[in-house]
């Protein structure tokens, strides 16, 4: 009975978001405590956002997703991002490794979680900036954005389900962001 729920869910956020979690559904079939640790701390690190714009979160979820995937888990992010009304081109420039281009939120975002992952010498000034414009509350929220975003893709490549790469679009139409 649980585990038809539980496939019964997934069924239904591979419908909304068009995407393929049968790595989630063979890893509830072949192990439901796993299944359970892994969505439990998936959905654990995807709230805390401290008040933050959703820009300015998901510009940090797109800078892990790009360090991490080649297509599907950060199309997934960029359709939730659109989703809760981050600007289409605004996600054009953060694929595209240009943050400057995007909104200051995003922008600030996805280079705080670039000098976060690659440790660079700018992460104690743009913590900086994230506290002042956001609160001391916001490192901590953008860096468990992070750490969620980059659970995903080991995990489906653990399992064999990260073979394809896919174009990232930021809308409907079809309209590809080179990432």
């Amino acid at each position: 009975m649980l585990r038809r729920f539980i496939h019964a869910r997934i069924r239904a956020f591979e419908r909304r978001y068009d995407y393929d979690a049968r790595y989630l559904h063979e890893l509830a079939e072949c192990d439901g405590a796993a299944f359970r640790a892994f969505t439990g701390a998936a959905a654990r690190l995807g709230r805390p956002r401290a008040g933050l714009p959703a820009a300015t979160w998901f510009g940090a979820r797109l800078a892990a997703m790009l360090a991490e995937d080649c297509g599907p888990c950060t199309q997934l992010n960029v359709d939730m991002a659109r989703e809760a009304g981050v600007d289409a081109s605004t996600l054009r420039a953060l694929l595209a490794g240009t943050p400057d281009a995007a909104s200051g939120d995003a922008a600030l975002g996805f280079r705080f979680a670039q000098a976060v992952i690659d440790d660079l010498p700018t992460l104690t000034a743009l913590r900086a900036a994230v506290v002042t414009r956001y609160g001391a509350a916001a490192p901590a929220a953008l860096g468990l954005a992070v750490v969620g975003a980059r659970l995903y893709p080991p995990l489906k490549r653990a399992m064999g389900h990260a073979g394809v790469c896919t174009p990232v679009t930021t809308s409907h139409s079809g309209q590809s962001a080179d990432a």
